[in-house]
């Protein structure tokens, strides 16, 4: 299996309480988006299988050793006819490093609408130029606007080149893990090129299906920089078109 399914391999080590047990110390500190995924992936594990989650919103508390194992414990908060909710404590020894709650819905029916992918968007298959992530060699990413002069790419296609489950809770959760890539906030001016960023809190919607072994387009856009904070959102669509996912972060911004 590849190392990010590792990731999400957690271990229970009593009722309603997981700890990962594969570290990825590339880094001194636990990449944020590894901790939303296993975070998420821990609720999973507490709801039916065929109800999967449909958010997750997650407040960073403090940097977490990559070096460690963390525990995540999880309260059933309810389990109702169509959905059910999950509050969650990451904790890496008596530290405690992440709040999160997760809601998880029955799959229903109903009025089907959304937002168009941006246009001028160029296809995935197009040759562009690739970007390694520090955190992750499976996740695979090319930049979808190469002609703006930014740092990072605010729009770009993303994939796991790795196999990984036809699961949606699974699916999700690499979703999870690649939307704390990047920012929006590199299409402001202001930003600092010697930029110092912690993210502090992420939020995720899951709209419809995803296959994250297929590319899917990340789509950023920066609203604000203040206080020491800056905050972005943005969608995630497959390369049919379909809006599959939306994320919202704030981060602290800070010259170095």
């Amino acid at each position: 299996m590849s190392a990010l399914v590792d990731l999400l391999a957690l271990k229970s080590s009593e009722q309603d309480v997981f700890v990962s047990g594969v570290f990825d110390s590339a880094t001194p500190n636990i990449f944020g988006g590894q901790l939303l995924a296993q975070a998420l992936m821990a609720a999973c594990k507490t709801v039916i299988a065929d109800r999967p989650p449909h958010s997750m919103h997650a407040y960073f508390i403090a940097a977490a050793d990559s070096s460690k194992p963390v525990a995540i414990h999880v309260n059933r908060e309810r389990d109702g006819r169509s959905f059910s909710s999950r509050k969650l404590r990451v904790v890496q020894g008596d530290r405690l490093v992440m709040n999160a709650l997760a809601s998880f819905q029955d799959p229903e029916p109903g009025i089907d609408a959304q937002r168009s992918i941006p246009v001028g968007t160029k296809a995935p298959a197009e040759p562009f130029g690739f970007y390694e992530h520090p955190v992750s060699a499976d996740i695979q990413i090319v930049d979808a606007a190469p002609e703006l002069p930014f740092a990072h790419p605010p729009r770009s296609w993303s994939r796991c080149v790795s196999e990984i489950p036809d699961d949606m809770a699974v699916q999700a959760c690499v979703m999870t893990y690649a939307s704390d890539f990047y920012t929006g906030l590199v299409q402001f001016t202001e930003f600092p090129q010697d930029a110092v960023v912690t993210s502090i809190d992420h939020a995720i919607w899951f709209h419809r299906p995803l296959h994250m072994n297929e590319w899917h387009l990340m789509d950023w856009t920066g609203h604000s920089i203040s206080s020491g904070r800056g905050h972005y959102s943005g969608h995630f669509y497959d390369s049919s078109g379909q809006m599959v996912a939306g994320a919202s972060q704030e981060m602290v911004v800070r010259r170095r």
